[in-house]
C-alpha cells in the first residue's frame, strides 16, 4: 500500500472511496476523451453533466438518440448548435424590440420619469434580468460569476455603447454619466473586495450589495425631484422678470437656455418609432457621411398623439364586434404586410422562416404599444391571450423547477397550470362582453403585467438555453469555461442589449439607451452577483473566491477600469457630447480585449492575475 494513502473504516482507503464516487466528482469534460460508444453511459451517469441541461438534454441527444460516432459529425452538430444560438438571440431581440420596449415606454411615461431614470431601471431590468435567472440555474452553480458579470458588463460598455455613439451621435447628461460611472466602479471594488480576501462568501455581502444598488436608485431618484424643484424656481423666476421689460437681460436669456435644458431632460415622451424600413435606411444615410465623421444632430421626433392613436379608429354607431375575425387576423399574422411589400427576396425569406415562431409569440404575449393603432389592442385575440398567457408562463415555470425529463427534452407539466383556466376563462368571457373592437378598453393598460412577465420568462428560458449550448461547444472544442464566458457568451448576452438600446437611440431616446448601457452593468454586476451569494450554497465551502472569481476574472477587472475611466475622460472632453469616433475607441479597446483574452488561452501571454503557489506540507 502507498505510504501517503491513508486508511478508512472497514480497511477502505481514499483511494478506494475516490473510486466508488468517481461519477460524483468526473468533470464532464473528461468524457470527451472516451470512446463515443461509451460516451452515452458516462453522459448520463456523471453528475457534471447533468447540471449542464435546461430544457433539453443535449447531452443525451448528441450520444444517446442520434449516437454520434465520429469527430466531423460532432463538429457539424456543433456548428448546427450555433445556428441555434443565433436563432435563440434572435428571439431575445425580437422580443425586447416587439413587447418589452414599448411596454418599457409606457410604464415610464406614466410613472412620470424622465429618459435616464427609465434607462437606469426599467431598461437596465430588461436588459440585465437574463443574468440573474443564468445565475440560479444548476448550469452555474460552479460558473465563474465574476468573470461572467464583469465580462458581460465589459461587453455592454463597449459594444453597446460603442454602437449608439456611432450610429446616434446624441448629447449625454453629464453629471449623471459621471455619476453613474463612479457607482458602477464602486460596486465593481465592492464586489472585487469580496472575492480576493478569500475565506467564505456570506449572505452579509449579498446584503451590502443590494444596499449599494438601493443607494444608487435612491440618488438618482432624488436626482429627478431636486431637478424637477429646479425646473419650477426657474419658471417662477423668469414669471417674475418677464412682468418687468427692464429685467430681460442677459441674465434672464442665460436662465432661459437653462430651463430649456432641464426641461429637456425631464422629458419623456413617445416617438413615431414603428417604421422600421425606414430605420435601416437612416442607418445607411448616417454611415454614407462617412466612417469618423459624426454628422449633424437631428432634432427630436414629434410626439405621438397616443390619446388620438387610441380613438381615431372609434365611433359609437360601430356594432362592438365590428370586424372581429379579419381584426383577429390581422394582428395574429407573423408576416407584416407592409415589410412584405417593400423587402427584397431575402427580407421575404426571412419573413417566413422566422413566421412560426412570431406566431408563438403572438399567441401569448399581448401588445401595448401607443404608437400603434387601438394601442396594439384586438379584442379577440386579447381574450384568447387572457388564457393562454397565464398558463404558458405557469407550465414552463412549474415544469423547469421540476425538471423531469423524458429521454432528451423536459417533461411538461401541467399539474398547477391546468387549472388556470379556472380563473382565465371566466375573466376572458367577461371581457369579451364588456370590451369593444374599435377602442381598447380602458384597463388595457393591466395587459403590460401580462407582457412583462410573459417577455421575462421567454428571455429566461433563451438565455439559460444559451448558457447550456455554450457550454456545450466549449466542452467538445476543448475551450476553458472563462475563455468562452469572456468572449462568446460576453458578446451573446450583449446582443440584445445593442439591438434595444440601438433602436432605442435612433429612434430619438438616445439618453435613455446609455443610461441603460451604464444602469445595466450596474445592475448586473451588484445585483446578479448578490442574487448567487445568496442563493447558491456551494460558495458557503471554504475558499470558494477563487473559482467565482475566475482565471479570466482580473483580466476582466482591469478593462473594465480602462473601459469606465476612459469613458469618463472622452466624454469630458468632448463636452459630452456622443460622437462616431467615441464608438470606434470603444470597439476597438473590446477588440483588444478579446485578442488579450485568446492570447492567454491559447498560453501565449501571462494574464494579469497572480500565480497560485502551495506551501509544501
Amino acid at each position: 500500500m502507498n505510504p501517503d494513502t491513508k486508511e478508512l473504516k472497514g480497511g477502505a482507503t481514499e483511494l478506494d472511496l475516490e473510486f466508488s464516487n468517481y461519477l460524483a466528482i468526473m468533470d464532464c469534460r473528461a468524457v470527451m476523451r472516451l470512446p463515443y460508444k461509451w460516451r452515452c453511459r458516462m453522459a448520463t451517469q456523471a453528475e457534471d453533466c447533468k447540471r449542464i441541461i435546461n430544457f433539453f438534454n443535449y447531452f443525451r441527444m448528441m450520444y444517446c438518440t442520434i449516437d454520434i460516432d465520429g469527430k466531423w459529425t460532432e463538429i457539424g452538430f456543433m456548428f448546427l448548435f450555433l445556428i441555434l444560438c443565433v436563432i435563440i438571440l434572435w428571439i431575445m431581440s425580437f422580443n425586447i424590440d416587439s413587447f418589452f420596449s414599448p411596454a418599457l415606454k409606457i410604464v415610464s411615461l406614466k410613472l412620470h420619469m424622465n429618459e435616464y431614470l427609465a434607462g437606469i431601471t426599467f431598461l437596465a431590468f430588461g436588459n440585465s434580468c437574463p443574468d440573474i435567472f443564468a445565475n440560479l440555474m444548476p448550469v452555474r452553480a460552479e460558473a465563474p460569476i465574476f468573470t461572467i458579470a464583469v465580462g458581460n458588463a465589459l461587453a455592454i460598455i463597449l459594444m453597446s455603447g460603442g454602437t449608439v455613439c456611432f450610429l446616434k451621435p446624441f448629447k449625454m447628461n453629464g453629471h449623471c454619466v459621471i455619476r453613474d460611472l463612479l457607482f458602477l466602479l464602486l460596486g465593481v471594488e465592492i464586489v472585487r473586495y469580496f472575492m480576493v480576501k478569500g475565506g467564505v462568501v456570506t449572505k452579509w455581502n449579498s446584503i451590502v450589495l443590494v444596499a449599494v444598488y438601493v443607494v444608487y436608485v435612491v440618488v438618482n431618484v432624488i436626482d429627478v425631484l431636486l431637478m424637477r424643484r429646479q425646473i419650477k424656481k426657474l419658471r417662477q423666476e423668469l414669471e417674475v422678470m418677464q412682468m418687468d421689460s427692464s429685467s430681460l437681460n442677459k441674465e434672464y436669456f442665460k436662465k432661459m437656455i437653462l430651463l430649456r435644458s432641464m426641461e429637456e431632460d425631464d422629458d419623456i415622451r413617445i416617438h413615431a418609432t414603428s417604421d422600421r424600413l425606414s430605420l435601416g435606411r437612416r442607418i445607411s444615410d448616417l454611415t454614407n457621411t462617412g466612417f469618423f465623421v459624426t454628422p449633424k444632430p437631428e432634432d427630436r421626433p414629434e410626439p405621438v398623439d397616443y390619446e388620438a392613436n387610441r380613438t381615431n379608429l372609434h365611433n359609437r354607431e360601430n356594432p362592438k364586434n365590428l370586424m372581429l375575425f379579419r381584426e383577429f387576423l390581422d394582428s395574429l399574422n407573423p408576416i407584416d404586410r407592409e415589410e412584405w411589400k417593400l423587402g427584397g427576396k431575402c427580407r421575404r425569406a426571412f419573413l417566413v422562416i422566422r413566421s412560426p415562431i412570431v406566431f408563438v409569440l403572438l399567441l401569448f404575449i399581448p401588445l401595448v404599444d401607443y404608437e400603434k393603432d387601438k394601442h396594439g389592442w384586438s379584442k379577440l385575440l386579447n381574450c384568447i391571450q387572457i388564457v393562454t398567457n397565464p398558463f404558458v408562463v405557469i407550465t414552463l415555470v412549474h415544469s423547469s423547477i421540476m425538471s423531469q425529463y423524458t429521454g432528451w427534452y423536459i417533461s411538461l407539466d401541467y399539474s398547477i397550470s391546468m387549472w388556470s383556466p379556472a380563473v382565465t376563462v371566466p375573466l376572458a368571457v367577461v371581457v369579451f362582453i364588456h370590451a369593444r373592437t374599435d377602442v381598447p378598453p380602458v384597463y388595457h393598460l393591466v395587459f403590460i403585467l401580462l407582457t412583462f412577465c410573459s417577455s421575462v420568462v421567454t428571455i429566461w428560458i433563451s438565455v439559460a438555453e444559451l448558457e447550456v449550448l455554450m457550454d456545450i461547444v466549449a466542452i467538445v472544442f476543448n475551450l476553458s469555461e472563462n475563455f468562452m464566458s469572456v468572449t462568446i457568451g460576453a458578446i451573446s448576452n450583449a446582443t440584445p442589449d445593442i439591438i434595444a438600446n440601438s433602436h432605442l437611440a435612433m429612434q430619438g431616446y438616445g439618453r435613455m439607451a446609455f443610461a441603460a448601457i451604464i444602469g445595466g452593468p450596474v445592475f448586473a454586476v451588484v445585483i446578479s452577483i448578490s442574487v448567487a451569494f445568496l442563493f447558491n450554497n456551494r460558495l458557503r465551502q471554504e475558499d470558494t473566491a477563487a473559482w467565482v472569481y475566475g482565471e479570466h476574472g482580473e483580466n476582466c477587472y482591469i478593462f473594465l477600469v480602462i473601459a469606465i475611466i476612459t469613458t469618463l475622460w472622452w466624454s469630458i472632453t468632448f463636452n459630452f457630447q456622443g460622437r462616431r469616433s467615441a464608438g470606434v475607441y470603444l470597439w476597438t479597446i473590446f477588440i483588444i480585449f478579446i485578442i488579450y483574452a485568446a492570447c492567454v488561452e491559447w498560453e501565449l501571454v501571462h494574464d494579469f492575475s497572480k500565480d497560485v503557489f502551495f506551501k509544501p506540507k
